[in-house]
């Protein structure tokens, strides 16, 4: 009877072990070999436009990009092209815990315009569905990196674009939550424009 007793006992741990929640995750802009780490590529949707907000992700610090934009190259880049900036983001969600990532995670990208944004002139939005793939490098074809893009929609009209004023900002925020059975885990990083003569 005793043996029993403990093989049961046995199999109650096995069974309320379960599965670990995600941890450690990290945004890398590479999903083998190397890249850069808390960062993701940043590529304008149009792939015409020589845009001045493109980035490869190797000025992210410690999970942020910060880079001024000229208003005078932006206003050539997208004078008589196009009427707004439609920015795509390519990222992997890593772990570094013990074990990688557990058995059955799924995946969900979110890209939304931070706290930090102050325009004088035209809008910011988030457009597009978001990427449930753990690897959303891509930008080609039909791949969209993360799958939410950010837009810049200039100001004007007829009379030509309304491009943002000096020491306005455009903040991005990119991140990605990791769920098991377990629970979850995210990680973001942030992108901010300050615009500058």
């Amino acid at each position: 009877m005793a043996s029993i007793m403990i093989g049961v006992a046995g199999c109650a741990q096995l069974g309320g072990a379960g599965v670990p929640a995600p941890s450690n995750l990290r945004i890398t802009d590479f999903s083998s070999g190397s890249g850069n780490t808390d960062a993701v590529d940043i590529q304008e949707n149009e792939e015409s436009i020589t845009s001045p907000f493109s980035h490869d992700g190797s000025g992210f610090s410690s999970g942020t990009y910060s880079a001024n934009i000229n208003i005078g190259a932006l206003n050539t880049a997208y004078s008589g092209a196009a009427t707004s900036a439609t920015l795509e983001f390519g990222g992997f969600l890593a772990t570094t815990a013990s074990g990688g990532m557990p058995s059955g995670t799924t995946y969900s990208w979110n890209v939304a315009t931070g706290n930090s944004t102050s325009l004088s002139a035209g809008s910011a939005s988030i457009i597009g569905t978001a990427s449930t793939t753990q690897d959303s490098l891509g930008f080609s074809g039909a791949d969209a990196g993360v799958g939410e893009k950010a837009r810049l929609t200039f100001g004007g009209g007829k009379g030509g674009l309304v491009l943002p004023s000096p020491n306005d900002v455009w903040h991005i925020e990119v991140s990605c939550t990791a769920t098991s059975a377990g629970g979850s885990d995210s990680a973001q990083v942030d992108i901010e424009y300050t615009f500058v003569l």
